[in-house]
């Protein structure tokens, strides 16, 4: 099915693990590159504060396995009992992903929007008076506001607090990779998060991928593709490693 075809997946080698077996099991060469480092916030003092008056809140809303990950790891490891508060508020999850990790702690989550983004998350909120409600939202450092405005639009109160930065890797196989690309011996190229493409502009420029398939996982990140001028060709209908497998498999075999 993807036999001939070179793929580069803009994920850590630990976080690229599940779709590079897909896509070798269909017959592609893959090629990891990291665009995105994960680090601890430049201060944990909001974080902190959330957590001591995690009784305050609602419900807390998670758009990333990240956010999930860090947020817990520092409950953990400055209020352990926090946890048992966080269990009794109203959990919300992007993704099945974000769903799964929460889960796999021992918490339960609201339904989520069968297309999994922020904006949906949002948009399951409409109509609803929000007003007294207190919410709590997790994120990265450049996480978007969607969610925040549209909650707060509609009577809520929503603190942000930053659990953790991505950053710019120096991975090992970067000039091999710009050298690929300019010789066009890379068929389609795979964005995760809207991070991942501004890192990868940031390091590579927009002008080498012309040509070059784009592969973007969810509408968020084709946003952020299409903002920067690149043109999205394949966008998984779910945030899953096999959603964005199977969309790339069905351009390719249209083609």
């Amino acid at each position: 099915m993807l036999s001939g075809k070179t793929i580069l997946v803009t994920r850590s080698k630990n976080a690229s693990a599940e779709i590079q077996g897909l896509l070798e099991s269909r017959g592609a060469s893959v090629i990891c590159l990291p665009t995105i480092e994960i680090g601890a916030p430049e201060s944990w003092e909001k974080c902190d504060a959330s957590i001591w008056k995690l009784a305050e809140y609602d419900s807390v809303c998670f758009t990333s396995k990240n956010a999930v990950d860090r947020f817990i790891q520092r409950m953990r490891l400055i209020r352990p009992q926090a946890l048992n508060t966080l269990a009794t508020r109203n959990l919300y999850a992007v993704g099945e992903k974000t769903k799964s990790i929460l889960e796999a702690n021992g918490f339960s989550v609201q339904p989520i929007p069968q297309k999994h983004s922020a904006e949906n998350l949002a948009h399951s909120f409409y109509g609803q008076n929000l007003s007294g409600k207190h919410f709590l939202f997790p994120k990265s450092n450049i996480a978007h506001d969607v969610l925040p405005k549209e909650l707060r639009s509609l009577g809520a109160s929503v603190d942000e607090i930053v659990t953790y930065r991505t950053m710019i890797p120096e991975p090992d196989n970067l000039e091999q990779v710009r050298v690929l690309l300019k010789n066009g011996k890379i068929d389609i190229i795979t964005f995760f998060s809207p991070s991942s493409i501004c890192n990868f502009v940031e390091m590579f420029g927009v002008e080498i991928l012309i040509g070059v398939l784009i592969a973007v996982l969810g509408p968020t990140t084709a946003v952020s593709a299409k903002d920067v001028g690149l043109k999205v060709s394949i966008v998984a209908q779910q945030q899953t490693a096999e959603s964005l497998v199977e969309g790339i498999v069905e351009y390719v075999g249209a083609m």
